[in-house]
């Protein structure tokens, strides 16, 4: 069974559930003047998706470079690891490309090498319709107002997330969404809860899970594939001259495909973020949209 492959499809729009947040504005203090409510969860929504398409179109990650590891754990019927692959990758502005592979502990090099991610980008291609096959950590790009239509927010508690102060939103599917693609069969079974840096409108943290069985093949098809479940966490870190980035994520997926029950966990982690030599200036107001 090949639900890697799934996962690996519906990977942008995990990530991009995780872009919804939230500010709470502070008492001055020593004053007398009552201070501002807080925000609401619908203009929580509304200023992290303008956040989000901010950032995507001022790229403020295009002068960074870091090193990514993930780690792709196919489990049997029994719960043992029946392949491991370890990948490695050097982003550059934005772009990454595969350094290093061991499958099963053993290291890929040349043609072997070359071969893995010819394939991979053909996957990429397939995913995006024939769009651009790059590797980028672009994901802010899918946070849309389409997007976060599709759920409703509620705000649950403020809780500190490395350092820093951040609205905890829980979020569910609203009723009777439309089912155009098969990607909304998706999409329209995610809950969970994100955590959003109350003064950039970044997210923290976020954890989704699937709601109910979606069926890939059509409804009348499920003997073609189905992801019965799934668990993913991701985790951000802010720089310190403000920039953001996905430190790591870790996701465990269950599906079907024919008789076949199969069971994936990836777990990625990002580390050496460090500005290029040819960096451009940062875009002003970075730390204040």
């Amino acid at each position: 069974m090949q639900i890697h492959i799934t996962v690996r499809s519906i990977g942008h729009h995990c990530w991009s559930l995780a872009g919804f947040g939230a500010l709470l504005l502070s008492a001055v203090a020593g004053s007398c003047v009552t201070p501002p409510a807080p925000l609401t969860a619908e203009a929580i929504v509304q200023k992290t998706v303008a956040r989000a398409q901010w950032v995507a179109e001022s790229n403020p990650r295009a002068g960074y470079g870091y090193t990514k590891v993930a780690v792709i754990e196919d489990f049997d019927s029994k719960g043992q690891v029946k392949e491991r692959k370890e990948k490695s990758f050097v982003f550059k502005s934005g772009r990454g490309s595969m350094a290093a592979l061991k499958i099963n502990g053993h290291v890929m090099c040349g043609a072997e090498l070359q071969k893995q991610e010819d394939a991979a980008i053909r996957q990429r291609q397939a995913y995006s319709q024939g769009k651009s096959a790059r590797r980028d950590d672009e994901w802010d790009k899918w946070l849309t107002a389409d997007l976060v239509a599709r759920y409703q927010f509620r705000v649950i508690d403020r809780q500190v997330v490395n350092g820093r102060p951040a609205y905890v939103l829980a979020f569910q599917p609203s009723a009777n969404l439309e089912v155009k693609h098969v990607a909304d069969r998706f999409l329209n079974q995610l809950s969970g809860k994100v955590w959003v840096d109350e003064q950039e409108f970044e997210i923290a943290r976020a954890e989704i899970a699937l709601r109910s069985k979606v069926t890939l093949g059509g409804p009348l098809m499920e003997v073609l594939g189905a992801l019965k479940r799934l668990d993913f966490t991701l985790e951000r870190i802010r720089l310190d001259d403000g920039v953001w980035f996905v430190q790591s994520t870790a996701g465990d997926f269950e599906g079907r495909r024919l008789l076949d029950t199969s069971r994936v966990r990836i777990t990625t982690g990002a580390s050496n973020f460090h500005k290029l030599a040819s960096a451009r200036p940062e875009p002003a107001g970075l730390a204040r949209r």
